[in-house]
């Protein structure tokens, strides 16, 4: 098995810069978990690192950390919320992906969620998913520059055989302006309107309605991925992906996507 490798977050890129107060305190949590961790002191990690999330930060490098300091103090739930929140960032991370399957194999040693009659995931958002966002947005914004450029090319061309050369060129941007477009707008929904979620705890129990004296509809363990479909309060309503509904505790559950 590979070494775990803690990124040095003292590091990190200029994008992640605060206020200068808040920087400060960052970097001083940033050593305090790097420390703790290096010390084999997991939950002084933990607590320091998600003291820099709670300042704003969004990092691969943060997530990954913290997912590392999470999965050695055997938390398994938390760890793959962070591994996923690391992929939100950079899909490909390999250290990342071997984490995080290392991380769920454990879990299923714990329980293992078995969706019968699961739902596949619709074959556009298979092909969206994976794309990142600020990718399709320049594509989509460059195809449609060229794509101005090519018609108003074709408006001064004297020559026939370049004004066939711009069309079938223009027949081609046009195509991919289109598909770059499609592509955006469902990443764009799929951010907005698909909000998943993963079960911490080792093992959740869900209820038919949002308060602990509803009965248990059934049981639902750490790392399993969910959709989040309505909000009461300090509750939540998942949807599984075989289509099963009920409601859990907001605590008891890491979101995705912010």
């Amino acid at each position: 098995m590979r070494a775990w490798i803690v990124a040095l977050l003292l590091l990190l890129t200029p994008g992640l810069a605060l206020a200068e107060g808040d920087a400060a305190a960052r970097d001083a949590a940033f050593r305090r978990g790097n420390e703790a961790y290096f010390r084999g002191k997991y939950p002084a990690a933990i607590e320091a690192y998600e003291q820099v999330v709670a300042l704003g930060v969004r990092s691969i490098d943060l997530y990954y950390n913290l997912g590392n300091a999470f999965l050695k103090s055997g938390q398994l739930g938390p760890a793959i919320y962070n591994y996923e929140r690391a992929l939100e960032q950079q899909a490909d991370a390999e250290d990342v992906l071997y984490n995080l399957a290392t991380a769920r194999e454990a879990a299923k040693k714990l329980g293992e969620d078995r969706l019968v009659g699961i739902e596949a995931m619709p074959a556009w958002q298979r092909l969206v998913k994976p794309v990142s966002l600020s990718l399709v947005t320049w594509l989509f914004v460059g195809f449609y520059l060229g794509l101005f450029a090519l018609l108003v090319a074709l408006r001064y061309s004297q020559s026939g055989f370049l004004r066939v050369v711009l069309i079938t060129l223009l027949g081609f941007v046009a195509l991919f302006a289109l598909t770059s477009g499609a592509v955006l707008g469902g990443k764009l929904y799929l951010e907005e309107r698909v909000k998943e979620v993963i079960v911490l705890p080792n093992q959740l129990p869900v209820k038919e309605g949002p308060d602990v004296n509803f009965t248990t509809l059934f049981t639902v363990h750490a790392g399993l991925k969910a959709r989040l479909v309505e909000r009461d309060q300090d509750w939540l309503r998942i949807r599984l992906a075989n289509g099963l509904e009920g409601w859990v505790r907001d605590r008891d559950i890491g979101r995705l996507g912010q």
